[in-house]
């Protein structure tokens, strides 16, 4: 059997970052089936600590039993050529299609000359996977072995998706595997790919935590005969995740409707709460695991704002404890997802914000129902092992013990 390789930018036990959380997943999942797995990245820690490039050591190492072999990386380049590609110019794609921006961006993220000899100097049996799409480490990698190479590109619908740098990356690897149906839509409209060549994984989560909803209100005050109404938002507070837009729903639902609500924020980064907010807002901060599904397992609805998304961990996380979800309709991705499973509901103003969480708010049936749907479809689709099975036969060309189809 073939080697899969996967090339992420960072990778160990301290690095944070979905992508990077999902590799380590992943890899995972494909060496408890037996299936031959090794880690390929930088020495560095992850993309919150950019000058902590040495984090790690250089060299092999051995991290929940698969093998990590990481890299140095190079230094910044505003030509955005990495030295092994001038000195083996045979693998440069078509630079002059590419705008001076989209290599000046290239040149500034994290390279590594050192993993592009490895990848070139790599045995034909090797299969790299490379994740996530818009850095250097997978679009100068996958120069090097197009048709060994698959991309697992974690694609939102944001402005370096249209470059022409990453349209190249797209139709240059073996194939695609996506993290859900609209990232799989996405990149075919973006790219113009046959369908044969994306294949739709999708991605897993841990099906095992157990949330406890009164133990968190009680630690919270959140209990006793005023208990209020509560709405959940688990993920980066940040502009990329719309939480300003947010904040204005809610607190403009809050004034009309008078209810005794409380939204809890949950997740990295600072917050700057708008003016009248602070009596409506909780803000959780970084929760630890358990802490936060009591969270998921507390709050009425789980809210969703985000428009940048590629699968959304939190929201099957918030499905997992049996919470019915409110999610952007701007997002493919969360309302596709809504869609199929039946465990939510979608807003695409404030009108049809304040609709839904009416129609939630004042109907427990309602939530319970939707929460029980979006429950099932976690079950059904987001368990690790499938996940792992399936993103071999997509790379591997072989079916691994059978498994039952992501269904539509």
């Amino acid at each position: 059997m073939s080697m899969i390789t996967i090339v992420s930018p960072w990778y160990g036990p301290d690095t944070v970052g979905g992508a990077e959380t999902q590799a380590r997943s992943l890899a995972r999942a494909l060496h408890a089936l037996g299936i031959p797995v090794q880690i390929w990245a930088s020495t560095g820690r992850d993309a919150f600590h950019p000058d902590d490039t040495a984090h790690y050591a250089a060299g092999d190492s051995m991290v929940d039993g698969i093998p990590v072999w990481r890299f140095r990386p190079g230094a910044p380049d505003q030509q955005g050529v990495p030295l092994f590609f001038r000195r083996h110019p045979a693998y440069l794609p078509p630079l002059a299609s590419f705008a001076p921006h989209e290599l000046q961006l290239l040149g500034t993220l994290l390279n590594s000359d050192e993993l592009y000899a490895a990848i070139h100097a790599a045995p034909a049996t090797t299969r790299f996977i490379f994740i996530p799409y818009p850095f250097p480490t997978s679009f100068w990698g996958a120069q090097l072995a197009p048709q060994r190479s698959w991309l697992l590109p974690c694609l939102h619908d944001e402005p370096y998706a249209y470059y022409a740098t990453y349209r190249h990356l797209f139709r240059a690897v073996r194939g695609i595997l996506a993290n859900s149906y609209a990232e799989a839509e996405l990149a075919q409209r973006l790219y113009q790919l046959p369908a044969g060549r994306v294949h739709i994984p999708g991605e897993g989560i841990d099906l095992t935590p157990r949330g406890d909803g009164a133990a968190f209100r009680h630690t919270y005050n959140l209990d006793g005969p005023d208990e209020p109404l509560l709405l959940l938002y688990v993920g980066r507070r940040d502009e990329s995740k719309n939480i300003a837009l947010l904040l204005a729903y809610v607190r403009e639902y809050w004034a009309r409707r008078g209810l005794p609500l409380r939204l809890l924020l949950a997740g990295q980064g600072p917050l700057e709460l708008p003016a009248g907010t602070e009596s409506l807002v909780i803000d959780l901060g970084y929760l630890p695991e358990q802490d936060k599904h009591h969270a998921y397992a507390a709050a009425q609805v789980f809210v969703h704002p985000s428009i940048y998304e590629s699968f959304s961990i939190v929201l099957m996380e918030a499905w997992l404890q049996g919470t019915p979800a409110l999610v952007n309709g701007a997002c493919a991705v969360t309302a596709d997802h809504c869609r199929r499973s039946g465990g939510g509901l979608i807003f695409d103003d404030f009108g049809t914000f304040a609709a839904a969480l009416d129609l939630l708010l004042c109907n427990p049936d309602l939530r319970i129902t939707l929460g029980q749907r979006g429950r099932a479809y976690v079950l059904h689709t987001c368990n690790w092992e499938d996940v792992a099975r399936r993103t071999a036969a997509a790379v591997l060309g072989e079916t691994i013990q059978s498994v039952e189809a992501f269904e539509r």
